[in-house]
This record gives C-alpha cells, sequence and structure tokens, in this order.
C-alpha cells in the first residue's frame, strides 16, 4: 500500500519512569504528518496533553522532561486522553514514534500500523554517532526550533523531521519510495538486523563482526529483540 493511501501521526509520549510495567503517562502528544510544503485536501492535526498519572513523578524523570506533579494536578487521567486519541487517530492510520515499542507499551496501538524512527534509523545510517532522537536529528541537519526536547510536543516535531528525512533515503537508496508495508517490516523487531545496533562493534554488519564477539553477544544478549538474536544465529550459522 502507498504512504499516501493512509493517514500518519507522530506520536511521543512522556512517563514518569522507563519501565512501562511500573511507569505511567504524564504527557501524549501527536501530529498528523504531511510533507513539508503540503497543499492538499488532508487537514494538519496537532494536540498534546499533560496527564494526571496515579502516581507522583520522580524527581528522576521531571529533571528529563521539566513536568511535576503540580503541573499534572488538574490534568485529564490517560483514560480521557486516550478517548481523545483515539478519536484524532482512526484505525487504519500510520502510527510513527522514536522507539515505538516503547511509546506503545503505554498507548494500545491496535488496529493501527505502526512504524519505528528508531529502528529505521539504525538500519538506514548505522555508523550515526547516536540514534537518540535529538542527537540523531541534529546528525541529520534537522532543526529543532529551540525548544525544549523530551516535551511531547517538540519531540514529536522532531520524530517527523526524521521520519521525512528517512524517506529520502529510502527513495534515494531504492529508486522508489516506501510502501506502508516495507515501512512496518523494517521496523519490527522480529525482522533480522544487518549491523549491530549497539556493543563494542556498535555500526558494523554483522558479517564484519569476530566470532568471538557474536558468541559473546549470543551467550549474554539473551532479552535481545527477536531480530538481532535470529541475525546473530544466522551469522553464526554461516561461519561453521
Amino acid at each position: 500500500m502507498r504512504l499516501g493511501e493512509v493517514a500518519i501521526f507522530i506520536l511521543d509520549v512522556e512517563t514518569t519512569g522507563i519501565d512501562p510495567k511500573k511507569s505511567h503517562v504524564c504527557e501524549i502528544a501527536i501530529a498528523r504528518w504531511l510533507p513539508p510544503n503540503y497543499v492538499g485536501p488532508a487537514e494538519r492535526v496537532v494536540w498534546s496533553s499533560l496527564v494526571r498519572p496515579p502516581v507522583g513523578i520522580p524527581p528522576a524523570a521531571t529533571a528529563i522532561h521539566g513536568i511535576t506533579d503540580a503541573d499534572v494536578v488538574n490534568a485529564p487521567p490517560l483514560t480521557e486522553a486516550l478517548t481523545t486519541f483515539r478519536d484524532l487517530v482512526p484505525a487504519g492510520s500510520l502510527v510513527v514514534a522514536h522507539n515505538i515499542a516503547f511509546d506503545g507499551a503505554f498507548i494500545d496501538l491496535r488496529d493501527r500500523y505502526q512504524a519505528c524512527t528508531l529502528r529505521l534509523a539504525q538500519r538506514l545510517w548505522p555508523h550515526a554517532p547516536s540514534h537518540k532522537n535529538a542527537e540523531l536529528a541534529r546528525w541529520l541537519g534537522i532543526e529543532t526550533e529551540g525548544e525544549r526536547l523530551h516535551r511531547a510536543a517538540p519531540d514529536v516535531a522532531v520524530t517527523g523531521g526524521i521520519f521525512h528525512a528517512i524517506l529520502r533515503r529510502m527513495l534515494e537508496r531504492d529508486g522508489s519510495a516506501p510502501s506502508l508495508e516495507q515501512l512496518c517490516r523494517l521496523s519490527s523487531p522480529e525482522e533480522p538486523v544487518e549491523f549491530l545496533p549497539f556493543g563494542k562493534h556498535r555500526g558494523e554488519p554483522l558479517s564484519a563482526v569476530p566470532t568471538d564477539y557474536l558468541v559473546y553477544a549470543r551467550d549474554t544478549w539473551r532479552d535481545a529483540e527477536p531480530g538481532l538474536r535470529a541475525a546473530i544465529l544466522a551469522e553464526l550459522a554461516r561461519r561453521a
């Protein structure tokens, strides 16, 4: 399916911590992604809301995004914010986030396609100095407009810029625009990788990584995503 046939929304959440099993949303933002200088029938949709979590916001989390308990005391609970999210982002839309596995652990994305700018960037630019949202944006030359990042709305804008750069790069590389199915497949944690996304040999193709390091990764990275683990096992099997 062509990307022009689906509505595309960028998503970002800010939370009380990094463990989805123990943490809660304290801010959510979405924006309908449209190509730069777009002129057409689709309307731009931009929405963000603070969210009142059922627990206090730890100082460590506030130090990252700046959101305090006082900021969210009158904010809606997550159930109310999710009602707005579902109204604005209909089933069948493509939702894009930077590390969508994290955002998707808090926001129910069933019945919506999913693309991850983090995984796509790791595939396209394995040697980038960093694949963190803001640092990757700066490396790609994307304007952050001086806004405070690690807030949902500014992060959505940055992720939208990264997504546009990804589409350009895939068009240049493949000679054609990526399809919806291709973006979703390459964003999946199940899809085997070609380059190591982290570790001592970060950014190197698996075919060039020493065997002893691949054995180390096989034996110690037991919580690695399925696509990474499958690629390591396949490369070791190829060398056997």
